[in-house]
Parts: structure tokens; sequence; C-alpha cells
């Protein structure tokens, strides 16, 4: 028996994700012109109702953002943020101060960049599984943003490395989303999706623009491979399998 106010099974996109505790690493590929925050907003809301720690490191939307969305699927990041229950790492936002100082994340050293990053991450981790023995999420969106720093693609391996790493504790999960805009981005998505136990994969509509489809996703498990198609509206998403979009816009 399962319960409407579940959203692991009345939300149209969780229900068609399926993720469950064992899923250790997911990964979400962003294909170019396609808009993939919607996958990490609705992953937030089901890690909350299950009462996990969340450990955001956001390069490419701010809190606000994640706030505003959050309550419209029904949750409230900054109060979780202020009940201990999330902890997050804003890199462009620290960037802003770095302007005027010349370190931190400008600095040269890239190779001490990305460190000083995984030991930010791995701080907050451990303060959040400290409280409890709940399960604690590492939430990246998204990892190409590291390249735009002058991060190399060595480096940004390295990295995700690290982060994968981090799930050799039982009680860890990870979710690392990567736009695809570049050779890089290619090399660094492949490798996620290599090693991913869930991998997402987000695409803009191969005929253009459509006013009822907004674009299709991919849910990889092992061999097995479900496509949908979506419709984004201001406060929420329906999805459907291609070639039903008339029947469920309309319905």
């Amino acid at each position: 028996m399962f319960s409407l106010a579940d959203p692991r099974y009345s939300n149209p996109v969780l229900s068609e994700l399926q993720i469950k505790p064992e899923d250790k690493i997911i990964a979400i590929r962003e294909n170019p012109n396609a808009d993939g925050n919607f996958i990490l907003t609705h992953l937030i809301k089901q890690f909350l109702y299950e009462k996990n720690k969340l450990c955001l490191v956001s390069f490419h939307s701010n809190l606000d953002h994640y706030q505003a969305v959050g309550k419209k699927l029904g949750y409230d990041l900054l109060t979780a943020k202020k009940n201990n229950e999330v902890k997050t790492i804003d890199p462009m936002n620290d960037i802003v101060d770095d302007v005027e100082e010349c370190s931190g994340y400008l600095r040269e050293d890239k190779e001490s960049l990305v460190k000083c990053l995984y030991l930010d991450i791995k701080k907050h981790l451990e303060t959040l599984l400290d409280q409890g023995d709940h399960r604690a999420y590492l939430i990246i969106d998204d990892l190409s943003h590291l390249v735009d720093l002058g991060v190399d693609v060595c480096q940004v391996i390295n990295f995700t490395t690290y982060c994968l790493n981090l799930t050799e504790n039982d009680r860890v999960s990870v979710v690392l989303s990567n736009h695809v805009g570049n050779k890089i981005d290619e090399i660094v998505s492949t490798n996620l999706q290599y090693v991913a136990d869930v991998h997402i994969e987000v695409s803009a509509l191969k005929t253009g623009a459509s006013l009822d489809v907004t674009g299709s996703f991919s849910v990889e498990r092992g061999s097995r491979k479900r496509m949908f198609q979506y419709k984004a509206y201001d406060r929420g998403i329906k999805t459907f399998h291609p070639g039903e979009s008339i029947y469920h816009l309309y319905k």
C-alpha cells in the first residue's frame, strides 16, 4: 500500500524515476538546448520527504532559484537549511567575493581549487551524517561549470572520482548533473554514465519547439532503458510516453 501523499508514487516525475536508497550514483546528462534542472528539484523533494540530509553544490542555479521552485513543489529548502537538514555550497556566488581578494575559486592553481571544494563537501557530509542514521545525498549542479572556471578535463575527472568515492560510506549517495556542450563535457558525461546506477538523460525535441511537449528524458538502469516525454508548467511537470502527449495534456 502507498499513500497519495507520497511523492514517490503521486508525483509524475518521481514515479518514473523510481529512485531507491540502493541507487548510490545517479548521473544526469543535460543535452544542448535542454534544461534538466527539474530532475534535481524533484529529487530534492523526494529526499526531503524521506527525511534524508542533503549537501547541495550549486554552480548553475542559486539558492533562491531552488527555494522558489521548491515552494511550488511543496517543500521549503530554506527551512530545511535552518534545521540543518541541508548544507549548501555556492561556488559561483563565492566568486563575487573572490574578485576583490583574487583568491578562492579564481586562484591559478586549479588542482588546489578542486581539492578545496572536495574538502568542503566532505566536511558538510560528515556533519550531516553525525546527526543520525539517515542517508546523505550529495547533489552537484552542474559539473560542466568547473570547465568554465578553467579546470582541465583530468582535474574534473579527478574531482568526480573523489565525490564518487564518498559512496564507500553505505549511507552516502551522489547525484551529479552535467550539461554537455563540448568534447570535455562529453568525456565527463560518458565516464559518469559508465559508473552510474541510474543514468538520466534530458534532451530537447529533435523537431524543435512544440506547444504540447517541452522535451524528453530517458531513465537507464542496467540494461533497461525507458523513454518519456514531458511538458513543463509553472507549478509542475506532466510526463507521458512518446506519442501519448495529446491524450495526457487534454484528458
